[in-house]
């Protein structure tokens, strides 16, 4: 056992992955793309750039993604050069701490779709 609790990763073992999104999880995801970027709904100074796409939350450390705990993030926010995911810079700590963390942001996104 590791300090996580599970057992380590043996060579020729083959990883759990994350299961494939279900047709209701990727309508959801649609509506939630046509919100636009959450860190504009929260009034955070950004340069929103590109696409909407969506941000994973909570798969820190390699872990399986959730396909309910989604945010919509613009290409820059998520991927690009300023991305929570783009890793040229920002680390993932270093963007939460900067912008906000991925649980405001999932908040934020409760607030905003429950508006009419």
């Amino acid at each position: 056992m590791n300090l996580t609790g599970q057992k380590p990763y043996q060579k020729g073992q083959t990883k759990k992955r994350s299961k494939a999104a279900l047709a209701a999880q990727r309508r959801r995801w649609e509506q939630i793309r046509a919100l636009g970027c959450i860190l504009t709904h929260m009034g955070i100074n950004h340069a929103c750039k590109g696409r909407i796409t969506i941000h994973h939350c909570g798969t820190g450390g390699g872990g399986r993604k959730d396909h309910d705990k989604v945010v919509p993030l613009c290409l820059n926010m998520h991927t690009g050069a300023d991305g929570i995911d783009g890793r040229q810079n920002y680390s993932k700590r270093t963007w939460q701490e900067t912008f906000c963390t991925e649980d405001e942001m999932l908040i934020a996104l409760a607030v905003v779709e429950c508006m009419p």
